[in-house]
């Protein structure tokens, strides 16, 4: 591919980005996308085959950040400071309100391939942080309690991403009343 080529399709993504959080994807035509990627509009079709295709590809690329920047490669000693510095980063992250975030949920009813794309990310970090869980307790071998403890973790910081005002929960009552019941 072409630096030509590579960067117009970083536009085309960039400009998708903006537009289906702004408008949604139904509301944004390929007119607008080329007008405002700067490009002719028989590009979108050249790298992504169909407007759906654009939507599915912005997805795979743009929709995750990598679990290192979630997860702390090595908890630290305290079980409650891991946890708590746990919850931060994952209220920090789920709880942001970026335009992937936006298409996200408001695109996945009418995609399933996004309903799957979202359910991969969440059991993604799921298996990442039960991992995180049980070596932050001292354990060898995650337990189905740090399953689920991992779940609900990730559960309530995206839920935070869609309550008015994000978070209201401390890392440290978080940490406390995670630790409380993995005891």
């Amino acid at each position: 591919m072409t630096e030509l080529a590579s960067s117009s399709r970083d536009r085309i993504l960039a400009a998708a980005e903006e537009l289906f959080a702004e408008r949604g994807y139904a509301r944004t035509s390929t007119a607008r996308l080329a007008t405002t990627a700067g490009v002719p509009q028989g590009l979108i079709f050249y790298h992504f085959g169909t407007k759906e295709g654009l939507l599915l590809a912005l997805i795979r690329e743009r929709s995750t950040r990598t679990l290192a920047d979630l997860v702390p490669e090595h908890p630290p000693a305290d079980p409650r400071a891991a946890v708590a510095e746990l919850w931060t980063r994952l209220a920090h992250h789920l709880g942001e309100q970026t335009p992937m975030h936006r298409i996200m949920f408001r695109e996945s009813e009418h995609h399933a391939e996004l309903q799957a794309r979202a359910r991969e990310i969440y059991d993604s970090m799921t298996d990442t942080i039960t991992f995180y869980l049980a070596r932050a307790t001292g354990h060898s071998r995650p337990s189905a309690r740090h399953r689920t403890a991992a779940g609900m973790l990730v559960a309530a910081a995206a839920a935070s991403s869609v309550a008015p005002g994000g978070s209201r929960l401390t890392a440290k009552a978080v940490a406390n009343l995670l630790l409380d019941g993995l005891d």
